[in-house]
């Protein structure tokens, strides 16, 4: 009888030893919360998102406390915060504040979540620091209604080669927003020359400077799209973020399409990071990979209209993000766009700008 009960209190903890070895194992949207708080800093809390991730992580044991500001606020106030964190984890945000945080040591790189291999390539930090869950591509949109696919351009620097272009596009004046600073960048770093002012080449600058000289200056608080339905104006295409393009053609009745380049498009890379100071990194973990899991971020997408960065979830976003999205992405070094970027825009607004 004895040798009977030991066998089944030995069987009983082998059970035991497994179960528990199949809960460390669970990964993606199967990994729950402890109850733990976790405060979590974003600029994509909007439009109900805050709501929708606090609830929805309650579901699965998560207990959020989330914090919603632009992304320039969020940027401060984690700078702010580094010698007391406050915060656990951050999401939203793109490349440029990425690397600025990263080179001040107030993120802490940790190992790959499991959906990260699943993410299109080039999107995460490579050294772990963050990885990527919301991509925006930043393209040249022009409206088919008023030029055709072979006629529009194809590259940023045809606007200011072709002189076809020339007086119908917008340029954006206000160098502070996250697309402006992302068209600057693509179009720069093909000009990288450590030894040129601010490590861009003579060629480089000039090229900036035509691409403002060439354009049409935007208006304050008056959209890209309303310039291009207005037949009095000569605007018929801009920068624009892929997210954008079907809000606005139900809008104004536009068409979109957009330049394909070779050397691909930058895309504003949302992504996710931990805190360096946190207190709570194993919640922190937990949440990350649940969050960035294909099955929550495609519910994600489903319910705001994005485009995940995980390829797998990306089956969840409409047809038109995911054709805008299957743009490769330019091949830019983000860590020199962050050094750099502030110092690029004082000289464009002093020098360049109408």
């Amino acid at each position: 009888m004895k040798r009977c009960l030991a066998l089944v209190l030995a069987v009983l903890m082998l059970l035991s030893v497994f179960s528990i070895g199949v809960a460390e194992e669970a990964t993606g949207a199967d990994v729950k919360g402890t109850g733990v708080q976790l405060t979590i800093y974003t600029n994509s809390g909007s439009s109900g998102r805050k709501e929708w991730l606090t609830e929805r992580a309650a579901q699965d044991g998560f207990n959020l406390a989330v914090l919603e500001e632009g992304a320039g606020a969020v940027q401060q106030r984690i700078i702010g915060e580094a010698a007391n964190p406050i915060a656990d984890v951050v999401f939203g945000l793109n490349a440029i504040i990425w690397n600025d945080l990263i080179s001040r040591d107030l993120l802490v790189p940790f190992e790959a979540p499991s959906w990260a291999s699943e993410v299109s390539e080039g999107l995460n930090d490579p050294n772990g620091y963050y990885y990527a869950i919301v991509k925006q591509a930043i393209v040249l949109a022009y409206d088919l209604n008023q030029i055709s696919e072979e006629d529009a351009p194809k590259d940023w620097p045809d606007l200011w080669t072709n002189e076809a272009f020339h007086g119908k596009y917008e340029v954006n004046t206000s160098l502070t927003g996250g697309t402006p600073r992302n068209v600057i960048a693509g179009i720069l770093t093909r000009y990288i020359d450590p030894e040129g002012e601010l490590g861009i080449s003579d060629e480089g600058w000039e090229a900036i400077g035509a691409y403002y000289a060439c354009g049409v200056p935007s208006e304050e608080g008056v959209d890209l799209y309303a310039q291009i339905a207005n037949p009095n104006t000569p605007v018929v295409m801009g920068q624009m973020w892929s997210s954008g393009v079907v809000q606005y053609d139900e809008m104004y009745g536009t068409k979109t399409g957009v330049a394909k380049p070779e050397v691909g498009v930058p895309y504003a890379v949302e992504g996710v990071g931990i805190i360096n100071g946190t207190k709570n990194m194993d919640e922190a973990l937990r949440f990350v990979e649940w969050f960035g899991s294909a099955q929550i971020q495609g519910e994600w997408a489903e319910q705001f209209g994005t485009m995940p960065a995980n390829e797998i979830a990306a089956e969840k976003a409409d047809a038109v993000q995911q054709e805008l999205c299957a743009i490769p992405a330019q091949d830019i070094d983000w860590a020199l766009v962050a050094e750099n970027i502030d110092a690029w825009c004082e000289k464009i607004a002093l020098e360049y700008l109408p």
